[in-house]
């Protein structure tokens, strides 16, 4: 893994002290995801960055693309682009297969996800029972300690740094003594690397005023939901004025049961 830093990070903050970590100033710890979208074609894995958001106790962990789909649609209306010239720009954005945005504070967890072209949103509290395993390593600069824990399903095997005194990390994990630099599950479909670091940013956490509107159903009920919506997708998008040819409904209704059936939460 290679650690990029901005040159700020090297002249005025050599290692984030504990005195910086509440500081009103914006840490963006950048992660690169490498994944199996696919359970049945191992051969394949993916990568997305992801960017890391921490403002006091507070952060938002979300999809660069995504967020930056979103930055450059709201700048079109704001700029009042016609319908077509939108279109066309938004075609050219970056693609992402994770439409959502995770906050966290404390052990308190809100997500909001784009499941198809429902808005959903649940709350959910976590407390991960880590287990430190004293093995320890150095990935990049950082002299990091190992620990593991289960969720979701899968068993997790976290690197993190007390070398960053903040105790956060990539998805919803957190909890541990320091910064995680690198998390997997042990099968390794799922892995999240840090790669760049950025401190004292002046900006605020992403959001988006569309998430006011995002339907609060809870984790059990977002759960079926989407897997109905994904199962149901043909029907579910005529419902919605799209329109398929009668000979490729039953192809296109398997390309999407085929697609992302490896989720990073298996329960």
């Amino acid at each position: 893994m290679r650690l990029l830093f901005f040159l700020i990070l090297f002249i005025s903050t050599p290692s984030l002290k504990s005195q910086d970590v509440k500081d009103g100033k914006m840490k963006i710890f950048t992660y690169r995801l490498v994944y199996l979208p696919d359970s049945a074609n191992t051969e394949y894995r993916n990568e997305e960055d992801f960017d890391l958001q921490i403002l006091d106790h507070k952060s938002c962990f979300v999809s660069t693309n995504y967020k930056f789909g979103f930055q450059n649609i709201k700048m079109m209306a704001v700029n009042g682009q016609n319908l077509a010239l939108a279109a066309v720009n938004v075609m050219k954005l970056p693609k992402t297969s994770f439409r959502y945005s995770i906050y966290k504070e404390n052990d308190h967890i809100s997500v909001y996800e784009k499941v198809y072209s429902y808005g959903l949103k649940y709350n959910e509290t976590v407390s991960f029972n880590w287990k430190l395993t004293g093995e320890k390593k150095k990935i990049d600069v950082y002299n990091c300690s190992k620990a593991v824990a289960h969720y979701g399903g899968r068993t997790w095997e976290a690197w993190y740094t007390e070398e960053i005194p903040i105790s956060e990390g990539p998805y919803k994990f957190r909890g541990l003594p320091g910064m995680i630099i690198q998390i997997y599950d042990t099968k390794n479909n799922y892995n999240f690397s840090l790669i760049e670091v950025q401190t004292n940013k002046d900006y605020p956490l992403f959001y988006d005023d569309t998430f006011n509107n995002y339907k609060e159903i809870t984790k059990k009920e977002f759960f079926s939901t989407r897997e109905n919506l994904k199962q149901n997708y043909v029907n579910n998008a005529e419902s919605k004025g799209t329109s398929f040819l009668a000979k490729d409904k039953a192809d296109i209704q398997r390309h999407i049961n085929k697609r992302n059936n490896n989720p990073i939460e298996l329960k």
